[in-house]
């Protein structure tokens, strides 16, 4: 034991110290790995990436029309505990001072307002950047100026890492002064709070996923299943560029669950490294179009329809919102089960399913199968807010009665129940009521899945497919025995499905195209055009088996010069609306990373042109 915490300790060292080693990154065990995931997304929450944050608007804003090769993260400030701990992470984007260091090489320090360099700044020396409500204030060793700003830190070698000294991060439990890639700008929009600052990573989008894909997945997973993560990271971040600033903020996404947690380089976990520059340039597509990849831990073995969780409108269940790429799928092999047959469906929710993807046994997720016991009052304690609607009477009896309403096509899971009680009637409609009244535990329950620790009290899994009732020693209703499968809400790609997906022998294209149906897996669309000047566009990208086609949406676009690899090339268009060419690409590819450059040939016409590997 000793000499395990002794390695444990000296991985910790080598990673503050800024080496990436990853024998030692290795040395955390995958046990712990997952421990640390768990807790992470219990404490802060699924992420609006993952489709659980609906009150933040549509998960992907759109497909861009450019080459996106830089992302603009704004990083959120933490509050501290007495001892200097975190108390809070993810606290707010409004900074009193951001205080910084960097690691390697000279940087920088440019006021954006004229491109004048301030000063500069060596490995070690400690600079703080402040406003004091008309001027930036830059400081360092005992010395200050102040600048126009805002003022953006600018490192000459791409080994270089900046410290933040004024905020913390939990890396794999840790606690960590972040460190990131790229450069750092201290700025300032509309919605910033009066004599604050907005701390923002400019960084490349590929160097980006890198710090995503351990904080939104668990590193240990089948790296195809990794893969398909830092696709769906990806996807989401170029998709959302410019939300932020629509917002009033200089940045595009944040840090947290808000968009998708970033914790930067010192969670660029090897595997997670590896999973994004083996899938660089890739994110799914349907109908030439970005998507929503909504993801979520797991699903017990069938997913559900986004317009049964996310239901629009959200008074009416199913909403109207059907979405072809987020149907309900059985994730499992062999024949799916008919869930409508009581017999089936009683045996498929209260028993571990071998055939299921994401089942324990397979890849011991201990959210696999659950089981809960919810006394009457908790019932009635839950009963708060908007989580119910009062059919008649009011709350202030006992609860006498639990019913399910409506079921969810697919899994069967509960959409709504009845509450009855001595005082009146009430009903809980829809996915997140049902979890936090029917679906999250009062006490600790032992686990279903064999050799799993106990889920926690308080832990909001998600709407339990059976309820039971059990009485009192009288005969009288006493509450009731929820049984499910699953955490999180069900839509898009189950993680630990994935993980099994590929342990089973799925690639990251199968993985992607069994969750979201009829997508294709590519680079995304950009648009060209052949008006004099029109730059010249690149995009590189991960072909797996060097195997991928072209598809052109021309609108009078005659033809299409392109080259793939350092090979020219050139098609011609029948520039009609609506048209579409497909090139085969494959004579040209390698069997990894490659490079596309389009240029649009002919009169004022356009394209919309996307890589799609297979």
């Amino acid at each position: 034991m000793k000499k395990r915490v002794v390695l444990y300790f000296a991985c910790l060292f080598l990673v503050v110290g800024l080496l990436t080693v990853p024998a030692q990154k290795k040395r955390i065990s995958d046990a712990a790995l997952e421990e640390d995931f768990i807790r992470s997304r219990a404490k802060i929450g699924e992420s609006h990436a993952s489709g659980n944050r609906p009150e933040l608007g549509p998960v992907n804003l759109g497909t861009p029309t450019q080459v996106v090769q830089i992302i603009r993260v704004g990083l959120y400030a933490n509050t501290f505990t007495g001892g200097g701990g975190i108390s809070n992470e993810f606290a707010s984007l409004h900074h009193t001072t951001v205080s910084l260091t960097n690691t390697d090489g000279i940087v920088s320090i440019v006021d954006l307002s004229n491109g004048n360099e301030i000063t500069t700044m060596q490995p070690g020396q400690t600079f703080d950047v402040s406003f004091n409500g008309t001027q930036y204030v830059v400081s360092s060793g005992g010395s200050s100026q102040s600048v126009t700003g805002p003022v953006r830190f600018v490192p000459q070698s791409e080994a270089n890492l900046f410290q933040i000294e004024s905020i913390l991060r939990s890396t794999l439990g840790v606690v960590n002064k972040p460190q990131y890639r790229g450069e750092i700008e201290i700025s300032r929009g509309s919605s910033t709070t009066a004599e604050r600052v907005n701390l923002v990573n400019i960084i490349e989008v590929e160097k980006y996923v890198r710090g995503v894909v351990a904080n939104e997945s668990i590193a240990s997973f089948h790296m195809d299943a990794l893969k398909a993560q830092a696709i769906a990271a990806r996807g989401y971040a170029i998709a959302n560029k410019g939300r932020y600033v629509g917002l009033g903020y200089p940045f595009d996404i944040v840090d947290s669950s808000t968009s998708q947690v970033y914790r930067g380089y010192l969670t660029e976990h090897p595997r997670a490294v590896q999973a994004t520059d083996e899938s660089t340039g890739l994110v799914a597509t349907h109908n030439g179009a970005i998507i929503s990849a909504l993801y979520s831990s797991s699903f017990g073995g069938y997913s559900d329809s986004n317009h049964w969780i996310f239901n629009v409108p959200s008074t009416q269940l199913p909403g109207t919102n059907v979405t072809d790429f987020l149907i309900g799928i059985f994730d499992g092999t062999g024949t799916a089960p008919d869930l409508t047959d009581p017999a089936q469906h009683e045996a498929f929710w209260k028993n571990i399913v071998p055939e299921g993807y994401d089942m324990c046994g397979r890849v011991n997720n201990r959210f696999a199968r659950w089981k809960m016991t919810l006394p009457a009052a908790d019932i009635k304690a839950r009963l708060t807010g908007s989580r119910f609607v009062l059919i008649s009477g009011d709350l202030s009896g006992t609860v006498t009665g639990v019913t399910p309403l409506i079921r969810m096509s697919g899994s069967n899971r509960i959409a709504s129940a009845r509450i009855d009680l001595t005082s009146g009637v009430a009903e809980v409609r829809g996915w997140d009521n049902m979890r936090n009244v029917l679906g999250r535990t009062v006490t600790s329950e032992a686990a279903v899945c064999p050799g799993s620790a106990a889920i926690a009290a308080n832990f909001t899994l998600t709407n339990p497919s059976i309820i039971e009732p059990y009485t009192d020693g009288g005969g009288a209703f006493a509450g009731v025995i929820t049984y499910g499968g699953g955490w999180g809400h069900n839509v898009g790609m189950s993680q630990y499905g994935a993980h099994g997906r590929g342990s089973a022998g799925q690639n990251f294209i199968e993985i992607l195209k069994s969750y979201y149906t009829g997508v294709d897996i590519g680079t995304y669309p950009v648009s060209i055009s052949s008006a004099v000047g029109a730059p010249v566009l690149s995009q590189v990208f991960y072909a797996p088996n060097g195997n991928a086609k072209l598809v052109v949406n021309s609108t009078r676009l005659k033809r299409l010069a392109f080259r793939v690899n350092g090979v020219w090339l050139h098609t011609w268009l029948n520039g009609l609306a609506g048209s579409q060419t497909e090139v085969d690409l494959s004579p040209y590819l390698s069997d990894g990373q490659n490079t596309i450059e389009f240029e649009g040939l002919g009169t004022f016409g356009t394209a919309s042109i996307q890589v799609v590997v297979e």
